[in-house]
């Protein structure tokens, strides 16, 4: 397999030696109980010799009764016939979206009505409706751009047109000194992935989760 991997974020690594040489390695990321995700790297000339099925045979040694979560890109045919050999089955799909700020025309959306906003230097937005806070996002730093996370709005405003008046105006606010804006989310959230299409972003890259 040919992934990339992780030198120091794991929680958990299965290292595979050959003569002194690490032939095949393996990291796990505790996810919740009874589910890790997994990452592998084998070298090139160590590959289909069986390295990567040790290390995950004493993965599964060490946490018995466990899924083991595998994500692609669905570039790399190494990873295609590894998750085929173990018959893993498809999760779902992550897909990461991008808007270009500068050639933008934001959707028209009224505001609801006392509808107001904040953001503090950290870059975290505030909604307001009501005299009450009904919603943080947060951006940070990506490139030349920016990454757009943790959209939540509290359960008594939602589906509203709180969320999608609140995301629109963020973006607006970002469009005068913001070249991009590049966010992530499920495939299973399908009412997310239609806003985000309709506003404008465009999927730049999809990952692919396998539970063995």
């Amino acid at each position: 397999m040919t992934l990339t991997f992780p030198a120091e974020d794991g929680d958990f690594f299965v290292l595979c030696m050959e003569n002194g040489t690490l032939a095949s390695a393996l990291a796990l990321y505790y996810l919740e109980p009874h589910l890790y995700e997994c990452t592998a790297a084998t070298l090139p000339d160590m590959r289909k010799q069986g390295y990567f099925s040790k290390a995950l045979a004493q993965a599964e040694l060490h946490f018995p009764n466990s899924d083991f979560s595998f994500v692609t890109d669905g570039r790399c045919p190494a990873s295609a016939f590894v998750l085929k050999k173990l018959n893993a089955r498809f999760w779902y799909n992550e897909h990461m979206m991008t808007l270009e700020l500068s050639q933008w025309q934001p959707p028209v959306c009224a505001l609801p009505p006392s509808f107001s906003m904040t953001v503090d230097e950290s870059g975290k937005f505030t909604a307001f409706a009501q005299d009450r806070e009904i919603g943080v996002c947060f951006i940070t730093p990506l490139g030349g751009g920016v990454y757009f996370y943790g959209m939540e709005i509290r359960a008594p405003f939602r589906g509203k047109g709180y969320g999608k008046a609140f995301f629109l105006q963020v973006l607006k606010s970002l469009q005068e000194n913001t070249s991009t804006v590049t966010l992530q989310v499920s495939g299973n959230n399908t009412v997310a992935l239609n806003l985000y299409k309709k506003t404008g972003f465009r999927i730049t890259e999809t990952l692919s989760y396998y539970l063995y």
